[in-house]
């Protein structure tokens, strides 16, 4: 069955400048953004897109990454699954768009799954680079809790499901892959940290939605920004030009491109 529905997952959440994600646009501009996951349920298989943020990367209310507030734990990823009846023995298998702290700090919460990332991540992992240590962008700890889970490292774009395509989209990391979903109404792309905001790729929306509900008028990127915005963390920039270049090709539409952070997917079920 190729009907996937999307249950867009909330781990926590963390509050840091706009500018963090769209360099030298909005700069000074606050705001929080969730910590997210996703279940895809065909009614057969139960997938879950990354695993969240551990309580050990959250100290006293800010993160480990920035020290910027935040909240985020292992609790809040098994209570998000709880919500819409889901158990962590229910994964049928993890997949992994990179395995930064806020992605995969709460593997541990699913030792009966199939763990899938990219080989060029569990690269990245074992050997960050220093600006990847300084930021504390990978949670050390996790390393020998998947070398003991039953882990699938992927080396080319890969059907994993039917109607799931896993694609290599390097650039924030050397391993990040995007998923693409088929649904009754469409293709959608989830793209990780590739993309962090939907306006990082529709660079000429005006407005974004904040965690509330409400609007935020954003300033519309100009310039060399117009084709993408890359955030502040990026690992290689040509890889990622490369990478955005192909979402580009994957999704024509704002409502299809599923991203890490974006604060619109909150409260939803896809395609709506």
């Amino acid at each position: 069955m190729n009907n996937w529905k999307i249950y867009p997952l909330y781990y926590g959440k963390l509050e840091c400048p706009k500018d963090l994600f769209t360099p030298g646009i909005d700069v000074g501009l606050m705001f929080w953004i969730p910590y997210l996951g996703f279940l895809l349920d065909n009614g057969q298989k139960k997938l879950l897109v990354d695993a969240g943020i551990n309580e050990r990367m959250v100290h006293d209310g800010k993160a480990a990454f920035g020290g910027f507030l935040a909240e985020g734990s292992s609790k809040h990823v098994s209570d998000s699954l709880q919500k819409i009846g889901v158990k962590p023995d229910d994964i049928d298998m993890v997949l992994y768009t990179h395995l930064h702290n806020d992605h995969a700090g709460a593997c541990h919460l699913f030792p009966n799954s199939v763990h899938v990332f990219h080989e060029d991540e569990w690269a990245n992992i074992l050997d960050p680079l220093p600006a990847q240590r300084v930021r504390t962008e990978y949670d050390m700890e996790i390393v020998p809790v998947l070398k003991e889970m039953n882990c699938l490292k992927i080396s080319e774009n890969i059907e994993i499901e039917p109607g799931i395509k896993l694609y290599k989209t390097p650039g924030h990391t050397a391993g990040s892959m995007s998923i693409t979903v088929e649904t009754g109404k469409g293709l959608y792309v989830l793209c990780g940290d590739t993309a962090l905001l939907k306006l990082s790729i529709f660079t000429q929306m005006d407005k974004m939605v904040l965690m509330d509900g409400s609007e935020l008028k954003v300033t519309p990127a100009s310039g060399f920004y117009k084709f993408a915005i890359p955030s502040g963390i990026t690992y290689d920039f040509y890889a990622w030009y490369r990478s955005i270049a192909l979402l580009k090709a994957l999704v024509k539409d704002p409502k299809y491109l599923l991203t890490g952070h974006d604060p619109s997917q909150l409260n939803k079920v896809f395609p709506e």
